[in-house]
Parts: C-alpha cells; structure tokens; sequence
C-alpha cells in the first residue's frame, strides 16, 4: 500500500511534502498541494513485474517533473528525471545487498548533503550535459 505522503529531501536545509493523488494495481502518483492544475509537481511510480520464476528483469520506474509557468510570456517549462530500477529475478546472482550498493552509488552522485557535498560537482555536470 502507498504511503499518504513522501517528504523527501530537496536540499541540506529541508524537505518537499508529496501527497498521494492516485493509486493502481502498477503504481502510485504523488503531488504537491496547492499548484495550479497546468503547473504540478510530481513523484510517480510505476512497476513492472515478471511472472515468478521467470528469467528477465522486474523493473521500477520513478518520474519526478516539474512544470512552471513564465511569469511575463505564461509559456509553460518541465524538468524531468526518469530513474529505471531493473531488478532480476534471480536473486542469487545480484542480491539485495548488491542492487542497495547501486542505488546508493546512485543517491551518493545526486546527494547535495552538506556530507556529500563534493557531489553537487557531479549534478552540476549532469544538468549541463557533460561527462561525470
């Protein structure tokens, strides 16, 4: 079952309350209150499940996108990040304590803590399409 909030981290000095807008059978959708209907701020999840003993991959997909309105033209802007977790179905190869490694690896390049802060190095190539 969703969870009725997320409050993740948007930077050092604070958190961004999510709240849960829509659930299915693959997913859920999470928004911020308050924002005009062309302009939302969401976090979405979507699942991918293979049959049980299948040889492929399970996935998971987590959108986050935000959409502003100019102030002088009202033409309308998103940013988007798309993560993709592909999880096998084999465990005995790649675990649980493998696939954590990877996404904290992950976090670890996109965390902006004042204990990672060597990092925003790396979201700052990101964002301006260079290399790591």
């Amino acid at each position: 079952m969703a969870s009725a909030t997320l409050s993740p981290y948007k930077s050092s000095a604070g958190t961004q309350a999510f709240v849960l807008t829509s659930t299915s059978a693959t997913g859920a959708r999470y928004q911020v209150s308050g924002r005009e209907i062309a302009c939302p701020y969401v976090v979405e999840i979507q699942r991918k499940l293979t049959a049980s003993g299948a040889s492929t991959n399970d996935h998971v997909t987590v959108r986050i996108a935000r959409t502003e309105r100019n102030a002088t033209t009202s033409k309308l802007a998103t940013c988007q990040a798309l993560l993709d977790i592909s999880i096998p179905k084999d465990q005995s190869i790649i675990g649980a304590t493998m696939q954590k490694e990877i996404l904290s690896v992950l976090a670890s390049l996109l965390n902006e803590s004042t204990v990672m802060e060597a990092t925003t190095v790396a979201m700052t190539a990101l964002i301006e399409g260079r290399d790591l």
